[in-house]
């Protein structure tokens, strides 16, 4: 069992990449730690800890001299961790297709239909989360968990990006659509068609981006993180 340290590290960590993926921090919004540890009732080494696990999730960029900010891919970037998950996923998909898991595929279909709730009712960050959570069960299919592990940590920069620079509020229906078609040719055992369209699913994806700077916004920190606090608490609907 975590202990008490770990586990409060874990909240903090928890309601700050929230508040990243679900954009209401913006890229470069400074994180400083003395209005963190107000805002969250915290422990200022709590909040330390939690930014440093942030930063090695991608989700946060730790520079001298400036402290923490919300990080900001560059197309760059971008670029490199798409290059990065069209490698992984190609051979997750693959693996998929050919184990013994690949009549497991109903949670995998539930979160598609959950995820085209989202579209359908403007909830784009929950969107976001649902493709995210997608990709990595997918990829759990197939078995390889060091696979996973750093799918994992390339998803969480994904679903930054994404979240912040897909401009266009229809691209994601045709996500789901894909979503849909990987998970029949998984069925099927299709394993090398399943990873072309795994590589074609990623490259729409990339290509729905506009990546593009964003001003600091001023934040009341104590009222947004009191928020979200109070909707993870509230029962699910």
């Amino acid at each position: 069992m975590p202990s008490i340290k770990r586990r409060e590290i874990q909240r903090i960590v928890g309601i700050i990449s929230r508040a990243i993926l679900e954009q209401r921090l913006a890229p470069g919004t400074r994180l400083v730690e003395t209005r963190l540890s107000e805002a969250l009732g915290a422990n200022r080494n709590h909040v330390r800890a939690a930014l440093l696990e942030l930063g090695h999730q991608g989700l946060v960029a730790i520079a001298a001299n400036r402290g923490a900010t919300v990080a900001c891919p560059s197309q760059q970037e971008a670029a490199e961790v798409f290059a990065m998950r069209r490698i992984l996923e190609e051979e997750a998909v693959a693996l998929a297709a050919r184990g013994e898991r690949r009549g497991e595929l109903a949670p995998l279909r539930a979160l598609i239909e959950e995820e085209r709730r989202a579209v359908e009712e403007g909830r784009r960050p929950a969107a976001v989360d649902c493709a995210a959570r997608f990709h990595i069960e997918l990829a759990r299919l197939g078995g390889n968990r060091l696979l996973v592990e750093v799918l994992e940590r390339m998803i969480a920069k994904t679903s930054l990006i994404v979240s912040m620079y897909q401009k266009d509020r229809n691209a994601h229906h045709c996500h789901c659509e894909e979503h849909g078609r990987l998970l029949d040719l998984v069925a099927a055992g299709e394993a090398d068609t399943a990873a072309l369209s795994m590589r074609r699913h990623l490259e729409n994806l990339e290509a729905s981006l506009e990546l593009t700077e964003e001003e600091e916004q001023s934040l009341d920190l104590a009222a947004l993180f009191a928020e979200l606090q109070t909707e993870a608490e509230a029962p699910p609907r």
